[in-house]
């Protein structure tokens, strides 16, 4: 029965629909970091903390926070630099993604502690609202620095519904390449040069100078905090 061309042609459906749709980009790496941010605050020994970042209910939180002046606000950041930092691997985070437009923007990213270093880099997610989200490469090599991100949206969007939910978000440098995943499913790829020193973690809230906010719809309000629920760092063997 199993060798019947109908059952044949079955294999070869189940085969090409494997191999379309890949294999999840950790499969078979070996994690060595984690935060679930399961205690009640952030672990100082992992974490750089500024402005108002903290744990809530389970997921690290990134708030903007009003300055004196109507329509000022101050960002939030938490990175590893000099705590925690990886070669080239695979990092992935939970995040839920912001919605509201003209509030600045947040980024999950990794990056070089020494961006004047030739070659060197940062690579990112950026999250601008209104379903907006970025992949982006800011690359230094011999000809200056370079920020290089896709002309046209590669990141599939649907009003909004399902950026409202955690989604995984992964970050992978290699030797020869630099990849962005979402939801396991790969959606960008450059080639470019590949820093020899590792990198480390970071997410932040990032306001225009001086934190003005000028058509932020409710300035009362506030702008909606990031949130994260877990991140994970993957060694490529």
């Amino acid at each position: 029965m199993s060798n019947t061309p109908f059952m044949k042609a079955v294999a070869l459906f189940s085969m090409l629909v494997a191999l379309s749709l890949g294999a999840a980009p950790n499969t078979g790496l070996k994690p060595v970091w984690e935060d679930n941010f399961d205690a009640k605050e952030l672990d100082k020994a992992k974490w750089n903390v500024g402005g108002q970042a903290r744990i809530v209910d389970g997921k690290l939180q990134l708030e903007v926070t009003p300055k004196d002046k109507a329509g000022f606000w101050n960002g939030s950041h938490a990175h590893t630099s000099r705590k925690f930092t990886f070669g080239q691997g695979y990092f992935e985070a939970s995040i839920r993604a912001v919605q509201t437009k003209n509030r600045g923007w947040t980024i999950f990213a990794i990056r070089n502690e020494k961006m004047e270093t030739v070659p060197a880099a940062s690579m990112s997610f950026v999250f601008t609202g209104a379903d907006r989200i970025e992949p982006n490469l800011n690359i230094v090599d011999e000809s200056g620095s370079h920020r290089l991100a896709p002309k046209e949206r590669v990141i599939a969007m649907d009003g909004g519904k399902s950026y409202k939910k955690f989604l995984t978000y992964g970050l992978q440098w290699n030797a020869t390449s630099y990849i962005w995943y979402v939801e396991g499913r790969q959606v960008h790829k450059l080639s470019r040069p590949i820093p020899k020193d590792p990198m480390f973690l970071e997410f932040y809230q990032s306001l225009p100078e001086g934190g003005l906010l000028k058509d932020f719809p409710n300035p009362k309000l506030g702008p909606e905090p990031m949130q994260v629920d877990w991140v994970k760092v993957f060694k490529i063997p």
